[in-house]
């Protein structure tokens, strides 16, 4: 059985968080076997924690790379493509007789449309049961009027005199 350590469970975090190994792999790199990893994990909670903290922090990076990507294929993308013609130069080599670039836009996929959409329509019916109205389907006039209900003194529609200010103005872009 493996000795346990801080430095120990470090790596083992770090390994968790690039999530590029099974449980199985990290265990034979840093020689101990799976049961010890499990025990260890059911008995030491500093250790539980730091795994679940650590599966946490993955994805989470995960979720934002996901966003990136969808944003990505949301908007539309340039790909771009070289093709470079070499041609025999007399002396045992080769020289470039001609480069192409090409560049294309890629459109925005329709499912991946879809997707967004169906999401953004979820958090709409989401937000309506629960009484809220979604700040996307919110008017100018709606949003002035739940800044007043918090107590504040609007002296126009730009300049809302918070009650926690002690009289100072504080500019509103609404």
């Amino acid at each position: 059985m493996a000795k346990y350590s801080d430095r120990l469970v470090e790596k083992i975090v770090r390994l968790i968080e690039e999530d590029t190994y099974t449980i199985s792999e990290i265990c034979d790199a840093l020689r101990i076997s799976r049961n010890t990893f499990y025990e260890w994990k059911s008995t030491k909670p500093e250790f539980s924690q730091a795994l679940e903290d650590a599966e946490a922090r993955r994805d989470s990076s995960l979720a934002i790379l996901a966003r990136r990507s969808l944003r990505e294929q949301l908007e539309g993308y340039v790909e771009i493509t070289e093709k470079i013609v070499y041609q025999d130069d007399g002396y045992d080599g080769q020289t470039m007789k001609s480069k192409t670039v090409t560049k294309k836009k890629v459109a925005a996929k329709a499912s991946v449309i879809k997707l967004a959409l169906e999401h953004s329509d979820s958090k709409k019916e989401e937000s309506n049961k629960k009484g809220n109205i979604h700040p996307a389907t919110r008017t100018k006039e709606e949003i002035i009027l739940s800044l007043k209900n918090r107590s504040g003194v609007y002296r126009n529609s730009q300049t809302y005199i918070s009650p926690n200010t002690r009289m100072r103005k504080q500019e509103v872009n609404v």
